[in-house]
């Protein structure tokens, strides 16, 4: 007998992009979702700069305790931007808090441009695994609307990890 896997998608957007990807993404796999909520002004050029800094220095932030507990879901999405190169410190600080209670996750990247191999290195050695699954969107793949395939082909191999 076939169970549904149940599925969540957490993320945090400073601009907005991540946030809709997080939403196609969710929709289209019936997933729920969450938004990582930390309460820095992160707006504007100075809020620009710190949170580069922050992600530079690889520092972890409070963040609010999450409405839906990761432990109760089969596969977690986790979405970031990506800033000065390194991950978003409130993604950094939700691992970091929650890894304990992921048992499988896929991941996925907004970005300016930036290499995503350290990224990737950093999250596979906070959760002391690999994810299912991994996109990296950057912003010329946004201004050709190129990402629309790209995750159409990110949920497509998420499918497929899921009927296996």
């Amino acid at each position: 007998m076939n169970r549904i896997m149940k599925i969540l998608v957490v993320y945090y957007s400073r601009s907005g992009n991540t946030r809709n990807i997080a939403g196609i993404i969710a929709k289209a796999l019936e997933a729920e979702t969450e938004e990582i909520i930390d309460h820095r002004n992160r707006k504007g050029f100075l809020g620009f700069i710190s949170s580069g800094n922050e992600a530079y220095l690889q520092k972890t932030v409070p963040i609010e305790k999450l409405k839906k507990d990761p432990a109760g879901y089969d596969l977690i999405i986790i979405g970031t931007p990506v800033w000065a190169g390194y991950l978003s410190s409130p993604v950094h600080s939700f691992l970091r808090e929650y890894k304990e209670k992921i048992a499988k996750f896929a991941f996925f990247i907004t970005c300016m441009g930036s290499d995503p191999g350290r990224i990737l290195l950093n999250v596979e050695h906070i959760m002391s695994k690999k994810p299912v699954a991994v996109m990296n969107i950057n912003h010329r793949a946004l201004k050709n609307q190129y990402h629309l395939k790209m995750i159409d082909e990110f949920v497509s191999s998420l499918k497929q990890y899921i009927k296996d």
